[in-house]
Order: structure tokens, then C-alpha cells, then sequence
């Protein structure tokens, strides 16, 4: 009987608060600009492989435009396609992207390749959002892109 009255008490105040957990965000909001980029890669992955294309995107750190291109495209579509980039959110900043093995650059212009043999570059995007520290981890053969709280270096990952 007091077994049941536990169990009760303590269903009911899951209930309650499971839905609350899910408006804590944990390191960014999920509906926010940073969840759109990582959408971005992660469609961008399995796309290559669906349309069975290498796809790039390009990051301008300067000006805070992304824009795709494909294999298929001559440098008129691709200037096209640079011209109709999207801006990021205000809310966020590119700071740079690092690459394994690559010495730091001060380009202001990235870009990262996701083939349609199924991996991609493996990179770190190191972004500010509303004065957070964050990165975008890139990893090749995994599906999915990983956000992580503060920035991390390849140094981190080994």
C-alpha cells in the first residue's frame, strides 16, 4: 500500500515537470540561429549521399554569409549562388573554422566539403551566440553535427 502511494506521488510529479525540462536550454536555444546552421550540416550530409553530389558550404566570417554550391555548378552559378547567401542571425558571430593539421588562418572566408561518398571535412566552427562560446563540431564519418558550450580546439578532441 505505501509502495503505491510512492509510486503516485512520484509519477505525478513527473507529470509535471518532465514538460519543463524540455524548455531548459542547455546550451542554446534549439529553435535559435545556431540550430539552424547545425540543421544546415546535417541536411548538407545526407543530401550529398541522397543526390549523390558534392555539396560546400561557405562561411564569410566578414560579412556572416553562408552559402552552398555543388560540384555542378560553373563559377557563374556559384557567384550566383555566393550573391543570394543567407546573413546570420545578428545574435551570432564566426569567429573562425579550424581544420585538422591546418596552421590558424585569418581568412574570412571557409569552406566545407561534404561528399557523396558520405563524410565530410572534419572541422570546428567556432561561433559567439548572445555572448556564449560555442562550437560546432564536424566529424566526418559521423551523421550528425555535435554543439558544444565553449570552444573547443582539435588539441580537446585527441
Amino acid at each position: 500500500m505505501e509502495l503505491t502511494v510512492v509510486i503516485v506521488i512520484t509519477s505525478t510529479l513527473l507529470f509535471f515537470s518532465i514538460p519543463m525540462l524540455r524548455d531548459i536550454p542547455l546550451f542554446s536555444d534549439p529553435n535559435g540561429r545556431t540550430g539552424d546552421i547545425v540543421r544546415l550540416i546535417n541536411d548538407l550530409k545526407k543530401r550529398a549521399v541522397e543526390k549523390n553530389l558534392d555539396f560546400s558550404m561557405h562561411i564569410d566570417t566578414g560579412s556572416g554569409f553562408v552559402w552552398i554550391t555543388d560540384e555542378t555548378m560553373n563559377d557563374e552559378k556559384k557567384r550566383e549562388a555566393k550573391q543570394n547567401g543567407k546573413r546570420l542571425s545578428s545574435s551570432i558571430t564566426v569567429l573562425d573554422i579550424e581544420y585538422p593539421g591546418m596552421m590558424e588562418t585569418s581568412a574570412g572566408e571557409y569552406e566545407i566539403f561534404f561528399k557523396k561518398s558520405g563524410y565530410s571535412d572534419f572541422a570546428l566552427i567556432h561561433i559567439i551566440e548572445n555572448k556564449k562560446n560555442l562550437t560546432l563540431k564536424i566529424e566526418p564519418f559521423l551523421p550528425n553535427a555535435q554543439l558544444w558550450d565553449r570552444h573547443i580546439h582539435f588539441e580537446d578532441c585527441i
